[in-house]
């Protein structure tokens, strides 16, 4: 019987962990988690830069087929414009260039409009975060232009990430409105703005700035490429150097 109990006990304490025991485990699983973080941090990042850029070529995909439909032309921009309409004082007469592509796209306060890295980085904070090339039609006299109108093929910057913040209002910018804009243009401040080379540039992803062409590919740049950006139609020139001609 006294053989048996000892037996018994003898299981009993090779089932059970020792003090050291848990404390070497704990150890090393925090040891792993420490590890893991950081990969596990940037497979975020990675994911949402990968969002953002879907994002953009589904409304690339919108813009494409407003121009199919209104003779060539893309939705007409103008000043800062809230969304519902005339919901602020601060909003400007007549429609966004994200209300005149609703009936191809979404609602402007559609999350869609929204990038998700920005979010993350806000705290959850959503902002338009996306504009529409504007730069050569301004200088033009216009309030628009055609798809048409771009020669320079895969390099014609026609959207992407909003990395300016003097474009946010407070208190993540400094341009004086308290409202969002959903009528983003960079006709008369560079949107795609980058980090160390524009004032007010911030990079958007981790590895740059998700810029959308005039073909609605998407690529991610970390600064000014002049062989492969463009802000004018039909020749190779910086935001900065676009004139009339």
């Amino acid at each position: 019987m006294n053989a048996q109990l000892q037996i018994s006990n003898l299981s009993r304490d090779r089932r059970a962990f020792s003090l050291v025991e848990l404390i070497a485990v704990i150890g090393i699983i925090s040891v792993l988690t420490s590890l893991l973080m950081p990969a596990l941090h940037m497979a975020r990042q990675h994911a949402e830069q990968v969002k953002c850029a879907a994002q953009l070529r589904q409304l690339g995909l919108a813009l494409s087929m407003y121009s199919n439909d209104n003779h060539g032309w893309l939705p007409t921009w103008s000043g800062w414009h809230v969304y519902p309409s005339g919901s602020s004082p601060e909003d400007e007469p007549g429609p966004s260039w994200e209300e005149k592509l609703m009936p191809w796209y979404v609602r402007p306060d559609s999350v869609a409009y929204s990038c998700p890295s920005f979010i993350a980085t806000a705290a959850g904070d959503r902002f338009n975060n996306y504009f529409i090339a504007a730069r050569w039609s301004s200088f033009n006299g216009r309030h628009s232009m055609k798809l048409t109108d771009v020669k320079m093929s895969g390099r014609f910057v026609l959207s992407g990430d909003v990395s300016q913040l003097h474009l946010y209002p407070f208190p993540y910018g400094v341009c004086g409105k308290t409202t969002d804009d959903c009528d983003r243009d960079d006709a008369g401040e560079n949107c795609a703005a980058f980090a160390g080379e524009d004032p007010g540039g911030f990079s958007m992803h981790r590895g740059g700035n998700n810029i959308m062409f005039d073909d609605l590919h998407v690529g991610l740049f970390d600064h000014y490429d002049p062989s492969l950006l463009t802000f004018h139609p039909f020749r190779m020139s910086s935001w900065y150097d676009v004139n009339g001609n």
